[in-house]
């Protein structure tokens, strides 16, 4: 996804290149593609074509267990587990166009870990200029995202904290909580075990594949809930605007409660104590917890999925 400012596509460079307009060179070591506009164009601050380089490579030794937090603004962000007891920052720029007012991300040494940033300048861009950051972390890091334009995390075994203002979310194997949320994206959750789950989007899609906790809340108010293989004991997944389809573990121990304003409502494989179209009240094995399903526009569908 464009991560920053993406103004203008090759088009709008090739218009701009046809009329004159001068652009500035840009900092960085990459060089303009000579003849990119055609014989005798003057304007060192087009670039042909897509060009990346790594902008930021820094490595910091941490110990197996270091607070990493994370403020970068409209960065997608790739969080991976590695095997050695530090944590590296890599900041990778593709970039087409011209670019003007580049900075580097930043990370220093925290008395607990780690903390990356972001510049504040504006980057000024005609073309397209998308930065990515991936960073490698013990697997026992305490990850925390304060800001970024989306997260992409993997083999984490510590709770995980990511609030974004947009931008998609995705968790894949996870050994710990997890407390997500974005306003405007999906969130997808992979293989994830903790005591609580918390995840939630304004604007979009929630999956759950092959999860459990003993507590799972998720919300969205624009957009479905899909879950499979979710191992349920409390909690309550909630949309306004979407259908809720999920498939329980057999080894579920949960009372359902579903409600949906505007639908039907669909069970199978489990026993079914109270039902109309509207609402039903299901148990999961011996219905020792409580699970709410709510929608108020679309269907619900409960089916028995595989144990995790």
């Amino acid at each position: 996804m464009i991560s920053r400012s993406t103004l203008l596509g090759a088009l709008v460079v090739l218009e701009l290149a046809i009329v004159g307009v001068a652009a500035k060179a840009v900092a960085g070591g990459n060089a303009p593609a000579a003849g990119f506009m055609g014989p005798g164009f003057p304007h060192a601050g087009m670039i042909h074509g897509a060009t990346g380089r790594t902008a930021f490579d820094r490595s910091f030794t941490t110990g197996p267990a270091p607070h990493v937090v994370i403020d970068v603004r409209d960065i997608p962000v790739t969080v991976v587990a590695g095997s050695a007891a530090s944590v590296r920052v890599v900041e990778t720029v593709v970039k087409f166009g011209y670019v003007d007012g580049e900075e580097p991300i930043a990370a220093q040494q925290t008395p607990d870990g780690v903390r990356i940033s972001a510049p504040s300048s504006d980057v000024k861009v005609v073309g397209a200029y998308d930065p990515t950051v991936r960073i490698s972390v013990p697997p026992n890091a305490r990850v925390e995202l304060t800001s970024g334009g989306g997260m992409d995390a993997t083999g984490l075994r510590q709770k995980l904290v990511a609030h974004l203002a947009e931008g998609s979310v995705e968790i894949r194997d996870h050994r710990g909580d997890v407390d997500v949320s974005t306003g405007s994206g999906s969130v997808r959750l992979v293989d994830v075990e903790a005591d609580e789950i918390a995840a939630g989007t304004r604007d979009g899609r929630i999956y759950l594949t092959r999860i459990g906790a003993q507590r799972i809340n998720a919300s969205s108010a624009s957009g479905r809930i899909v879950g499979a293989d979710v191992r349920a004991i409390d909690g309550a997944l909630t949309t306004r605007d979407g259908r809720i389809i999920l498939s329980f573990t057999r080894n579920s121990d949960a009372t359902v409660k579903a409600h949906t304003a505007d639908g039907k409502i669909r069970v199978a494989g489990f026993p079914v104590t109270r039902s109309d179209e509207q609402n039903s009240v299901v148990r999961l094995g011996s219905g020792r917890g409580t699970f709410e399903l709510s929608t108020e526009n679309g269907p619900i569908v409960i089916t028995q999925g595989a144990s995790v």
